[in-house]
């Protein structure tokens, strides 16, 4: 790299033109400063420019280090000043630069995400887990618009329309609970597990934040809900809540309880995805493809199915009765979306990176 200085000894200039008449050009190579502390993964925070050390010794290219010794000392100077001209930033070796988390630290931040929730007071827990509702009637009514709508798309290349009703909707309302702050049950059943298994939640506070958050978010589906319908929007949202909604409550139980197994193993994968990344596009990124997969492939999640199902029963669709919701889809994918929240998600990374694998097999 080369450093331009004016024909004026000792100032750096302010801009560095290349103006040769006025300007004399002497080359100097940048050494590398221990004194520069490592940038935090995903670009938080840099080191403020000039805050280094700047090279005691730098190596000059045709001239002698006699000569370059003078511009050194003004360098030195104008790089630990503050100024608002060009500055010298330096970097000591090598910079690795990651942008997730390794598997046990992504443990621990679910497990220190999920005691701050055991932590959080009923009525905030309740009002968070109205909002998570809420975003989950918006993404629903999204995925709605869009992919039961492409029927094109259907009739030649069925695997693709799929994916678009998958990718588009959820993904979006995901992304936002988890970003903007809000209780989904779902998620909660693995985080708040993990904070049990690491001594930093109670039994209480774990039934206390699943309850809130289930109760939360049966009122923000109901409200998010009465929006869609009240909207003027449910023509062009019909075709998916005919299919969808007839579809949901069609199951064997023993279907259904294993389709939810599968849908929150993918909603807290999300999650999990999510704590590793460290950049806002890493984070969606995490969310759209576990998100996309579970509605993409068919199976069952029990808030999801707090929106889809009224719509189906309050339009009209023939079948689709409360009983039948309530004892043929709600109860059994429930009961499956908790074990596998709190057994395949939380319990298996426990096992492996917390305090559940040392106690069950030791160091």
């Amino acid at each position: 790299m080369q450093v331009l200085t004016t024909s004026r000894p000792g100032l750096l200039p302010a801009r560095l033109a290349l103006r040769p008449a006025l300007q004399t050009r002497r080359p100097l190579r940048v050494a590398a400063s221990s004194s520069i502390p490592s940038r935090p993964s995903g670009g938080s925070s840099r080191t403020p420019p000039g805050s280094g050390t700047p090279p005691s010794e730098p190596v000059t290219n045709g001239a002698s280090a006699a000569a370059a010794a003078a511009p050194a000392a003004p360098l030195a100077a104008a790089a630990a000043a503050p100024s608002t001209g060009p500055q010298l930033v330096t970097v000591s070796g090598p910079v690795t630069v990651s942008s997730v988390l390794p598997p046990a630290a992504v443990y621990e931040a679910a497990a220190n995400l999920g005691a701050y929730k055991a932590a959080t007071p009923f009525w905030k827990l309740v009002l968070l887990g109205w909002l998570a509702g809420c975003y989950v009637a918006l993404g629903a009514a999204l995925l709605l618009m869009v992919g039961p709508n492409c029927g094109g798309i259907a009739s030649t290349n069925p695997g693709l329309a799929k994916y678009i009703t998958g990718a588009i909707g959820f993904p979006y309302a995901l992304l936002i609970i988890l970003s903007c702050g809000s209780e989904l049950f779902t998620g909660n059943t693995a985080v708040v597990t993990a904070a049990l298994y690491e001594g930093k939640a109670t039994f209480k506070q774990l039934i206390k934040s699943w309850t809130a958050s289930y109760l939360g978010n049966i009122l923000g589906c109901a409200f998010g809900t009465f929006l869609i319908l009240n909207s003027g929007l449910t023509p062009m949202l019909q075709n998916g809540i005919n299919a969808i909604s007839v579809t949901k409550v069609s199951y064997p139980l023993s279907q259904a309880f294993v389709r939810a197994l599968m849908a929150n193993w993918f909603v807290c994968l999300a999650v999990w995805q999510y704590l590793s990344a460290q950049s806002f596009g890493g984070k969606f990124i995490a969310c759209l493809g576990p998100i996309s997969a579970f509605v993409c492939i068919g199976v069952e999640h029990c808030i999801a199915n707090m929106v889809f199902v009224p719509l189906g029963i309050l339009t009209g669709v023939s079948g689709v009765t409360w009983s039948a919701f309530i004892f043929r889809n709600l109860i059994p994918v429930t009961i499956g979306n908790i074990i596998a929240g709190a057994g395949f998600v939380a319990t298996s990374y426990s096992l492996a990176y917390g305090s559940l694998g040392k106690k069950v097999f030791g160091k």
